[in-house]
């Protein structure tokens, strides 16, 4: 059981925020510091902020005339002007740095993944005090949201998966409307870490040892590609990215292709990224970008956010070119995963799975919570895929030498091993 009490706290914004156990229970507490007064005001006079604001007069100034409040009192309001015009409820939860996910399924509390709860491996999703009233009132703000991500929910479009702008954190976030589930419409949003951890803070947490890392690196250094597979929320996306930060220099020329950018080119980089779009008759998918990669100036490594279709077929015709391949993928084994990719609707050969490399899964643990469990290499073979285990969590552990690994590989060593 967890201790009782409180865990943290803290401050976002206008909000007073409390993580606590309470009867073996992991609660969210967000206690708004706003005067009520000054929210009153606000709202009596959105109208007048916003047209000033929009010539493009700072926001503190706006706030500071049309309202006539003291200067003390500015940074309270801006807080509630920013909340009104933002996201509402949501607003604090986007602030929090230790909030990853976001749950609305329907009305009543709102839940949310904490980071500071991660290292208990009971825990999933907390329930928080913030809570949306009506079935009217989600509609609502999956319009809203909606609207902000240059897209819109209607009878013709249930389902929705946007990506918030930039400056709002540019999340990730699906919308399920009441017409495809009733009582309950739903809003996730998950959220984009500022920056991804390097490879050097993974080994140092756990997730994963220095001979598993250098082993990746020696993959996309030799345009050999990783398939990093595993269930939803195993950190599958956050290995991909500190991959492609930690070992891509700046100057290869290479392709990111998302539903969702979570993956932001650095500055000053040669890397490109393609998200797919959508706009009435007009659709651009993954399999549409990958073969506008193909036609781009890329050779050296070519990243799907999530392989789920058409779009494998192109990643392999750009390994048989030369390139490297890197991608996420849901699959809890090795047999699960060329069971997927010989099957639709992606429906590769076993000659074109055995184009790619390795598979990397990933799966919980106590702490660190999300961790490297097993690395394969898949291997090609008269009956179809064979497979071999280079490193495995439960029985290498953490301490494994490169050598080992490399021994054991099929690709980059000489070991002869295999399933």
């Amino acid at each position: 059981m967890p201790a009782e009490g409180i865990l943290a706290e803290y401050t976002v914004g206008a909000y007073r925020v409390r993580l606590y156990v309470d009867a073996g229970v992991y609660r969210y507490e967000a206690t708004p510091l706003l005067d009520q007064r000054i929210v009153g005001l606000v709202e009596s006079r959105l109208r007048d902020i916003v047209m000033l604001a929009r010539r493009g007069m700072d926001l503190s100034d706006v706030i500071a005339g049309v309202l006539g409040v003291e200067r003390t009192l500015v940074p309270e309001a801006v807080y509630a002007a920013r909340t009104l015009l933002g996201y509402r409820v949501l607003q604090v939860l986007l602030d929090d740095p230790f909030v990853e996910d976001i749950s609305v399924t329907g009305p009543g509390p709102i839940w949310v993944r904490h980071r500071l709860a991660a290292s208990d491996p009971r825990v999933d999703f907390i329930e928080t005090n913030l809570k949306v009233g009506s079935l009217e009132e989600v509609a609502e703000l999956q319009q809203l949201i909606a609207l902000k991500c240059g897209t819109y929910v209607s009878a013709s479009r249930p389902i929705v998966d946007a990506q918030l702008p930039l400056e709002d954190g540019g999340h990730r976030v699906h919308i399920v409307s009441a017409l495809t589930a009733p009582h309950r419409p739903e809003i996730a949003v998950r959220k984009k870490p500022r920056s991804p951890p390097s490879m050097t803070r993974l080994i140092e947490e756990g997730v994963l040892p220095a001979s598993v890392a250098e082993y990746f690196r020696m993959l996309v250094e030799k345009g050999m590609s990783l398939i990093i597979a595993g269930p939803p929320g195993s950190g599958k996306t956050t290995l991909l990215r500190s991959i492609l930060y930690s070992y891509i220099p700046l100057n290869w020329k290479i392709v990111i292709i998302e539903d969702t950018g979570e993956v932001d080119p650095p500055m000053g980089s040669a890397w490109a990224r393609y998200t797919s779009a959508e706009l009435g008759a007009v659709k651009v998918d993954l399999f549409d970008l990958a073969k506008a990669a193909l036609r781009s100036s890329a050779t050296r490594l070519i990243v799907v956010g999530e392989t789920r279709g058409a779009e494998a077929r192109v990643l392999v015709q750009a390994m048989l070119s030369g390139m490297g391949g890197l991608t996420t993928f849901h699959g809890g084994s090795p047999e699960e995963v060329v069971a997927r990719l010989t099957s639709p609707p992606i429906s590769l050969s076993p000659q074109q799975v055995a184009m790619f490399t390795a598979v990397a899964f990933m799966g919980f643990a106590e702490k660190p919570r999300r961790v490297v469990k097993r690395v394969s290499e898949l291997i090609p073979g008269e009956g179809g895929v064979g497979y071999v285990d280079v490193w495995v969590r439960e029985r290498d552990g953490l301490e494994a030498g490169l050598t080992d690994i490399l021994k054991r590989s099929r690709r980059l060593g000489g070991g002869v091993a295999e399933h």
